[in-house]
């Protein structure tokens, strides 16, 4: 049919024998594409099995895990040669509803390290290393202070506007393994990046949970009863 997109889709790992050429229509969201990869692989869904379709950025070392309902044909137009699909199970999640489940408020704050990448905004090389600053995540932006005691933000981004990966890249020497790639697509399209890194794999998981929930209006994962699994099961 017109207008039909077939797409390389790879199960666990990017291997040969684990790829799947499947047909992307327009209407095809994440959740669908995971199910018709197991279901052609004759993968079992146990409880707590969250089966996840990712977008894997090879040469930013970085993943990052689609939302059961995003459509997967824009994001298929968007990748670049870096980067592939790949269904697994999203090891984090269960932890990551738990801790939404149990927190009281839908915003978060705290120290994360920050590092700019200059390269993309044409000023050469990635300058400087990864530091200090204060975030907080609310239900309509990031804002990013110098210090805790700063009144006024030195940067703020509409969350909504942001794509956050899971994963730094060596090369920029993260000071530790727990990190986040994040890009801004301004509305002119143009896009800017950069770099945190938390000082724990529980901080990790509390503030990439909390941007989940925040830019899906707190659907995080399937609430209805489907075969990929139930929230909160």
């Amino acid at each position: 049919m017109p207008g039909d997109f077939i797409c390389t889709v790879y199960l666990e790992e990017k291997k040969a024998e684990t790829e799947q050429h499947v047909k992307i229509p327009a209407s095809m969201t994440a959740e669908e594409l995971t199910l018709e990869i197991l279901d052609r692989r004759n993968v079992g869904i146990r409880e707590k099995d969250y089966w996840t379709c990712f977008e894997v950025n090879e040469r930013e070392e970085a993943e990052r895990p689609l939302h059961f309902a995003e459509k997967v044909l824009p994001i298929l137009h968007g990748l670049g040669t870096d980067s592939h699909l790949v269904v697994k199970k999203h090891q984090a999640m269960e932890a990551m509803l738990l801790y939404l489940a149990s927190r009281v408020s839908d915003t978060k704050h705290g120290m994360m390290k920050f590092r700019e990448d200059r390269s993309l905004l044409g000023l050469g090389l990635p300058s400087g290393g990864f530091h200090d600053r204060y975030f907080i995540l609310n239900s309509s932006c990031l804002r990013l202070y110098k210090e805790v005691r700063s009144h006024r933000p030195e940067k703020e981004w509409p969350v909504k506007s942001l794509k956050v990966y899971l994963g730094v890249k060596k090369k920029l020497r993260p000071p530790t393994c727990w990190g986040f790639t994040v890009v801004h697509e301004t509305e002119k399209h143009e896009k800017q990046q950069w770099y945190l890194c938390c000082d724990t794999q529980m901080e990790l998981r509390e503030w990439f949970a909390t941007f989940l929930f925040v830019q899906h209006d707190g659907l995080v994962w399937p609430s209805e009863p489907s075969r990929v699994s139930r929230a909160g099961a």
